[in-house]
C-alpha cells in the first residue's frame, strides 16, 4: 500500500468528522436583526389578542397589519409607515393595565429558520400625584428586514411566553 493511499484511508474519517461539525456549527449560526421603532399607533379594539399574556404579532403585508394597528389621529406628526416590500412588522400586545409597564427590545435574531423576539418588561415606578384613571394597552411595535421563518418565539425578561406553532401572516 502507497503513502498516500495510508493517509487517504485514515483521514477520511477526521475530515468528514471535522467538515460535519463545522457545517453544523454553521447551520447553528444565530443572526441578529436591525429593528426600527414604529410610533404613532395603537391597537385596534378588534384586535385578536390573547386575554391575560402577551400576544405577538407578525405581519408582511401592510392590509392585514393596517386590520389591527390604526394610526393614532391625536398625533401632531405622521406615524412611522413600514415599508412591506423590505421589512416586517412585529407587535407585542401586552394585557390592559393601570399602571403601564416600560418595555423595550433586548434582540431580535433568527436561528434555525425561528425568529426570537427578547424584551424587558419592568414595572413603572415614577410616582404620580394623581392615579391614573382609565386603562391604557402597553405595545411595542417594530420592523425587521424581512425574514423566512417558521415558528416565532416571544421572550419576555429572559422567560418564553409564546411559541406558536407556526408563522402567521395576521
Amino acid at each position: 500500500m502507497s503513502l498516500f493511499a495510508f493517509f487517504c484511508r485514515h483521514l477520511r474519517v477526521p475530515l468528514f468528522v471535522a467538515a460535519s461539525l463545522s457545517f453544523s456549527l454553521f447551520a447553528l449560526a444565530q443572526v441578529n436583526l436591525k429593528y426600527r421603532l414604529l410610533n404613532g399607533y395603537f391597537l385596534s379594539n378588534d384586535a385578536p389578542v390573547s386575554k391575560g399574556k402577551p400576544t405577538l404579532f407578525v405581519f408582511e403585508q401592510a392590509d392585514t397589519f393596517g386590520q389591527v394597528f390604526q394610526p393614532a389621529t391625536t398625533m401632531s406628526k405622521k406615524p412611522d409607515v413600514p415599508n412591506f416590500d423590505k421589512e416586517m412588522a412585529i407587535g407585542i400586545a401586552l394585557p390592559p393595565t393601570k399602571t403601564p409597564p416600560k418595555l423595550s427590545i433586548s434582540k431580535v435574531f433568527v436561528q434555525d429558520s425561528i425568529l426570537t423576539v427578547r424584551y424587558i418588561r419592568m414595572a413603572d415606578t415614577t410616582l404620580t400625584k394623581s392615579p391614573q384613571s382609565f386603562t391604557s394597552q402597553p405595545m411595542l411595535l417594530f420592523t425587521i428586514p424581512k425574514q423566512k421563518v417558521l415558528k416565532t418565539k416571544l421572550v419576555e425578561n429572559g422567560k418564553v411566553v409564546q411559541t406558536p406553532k407556526k408563522l402567521d401572516d395576521q
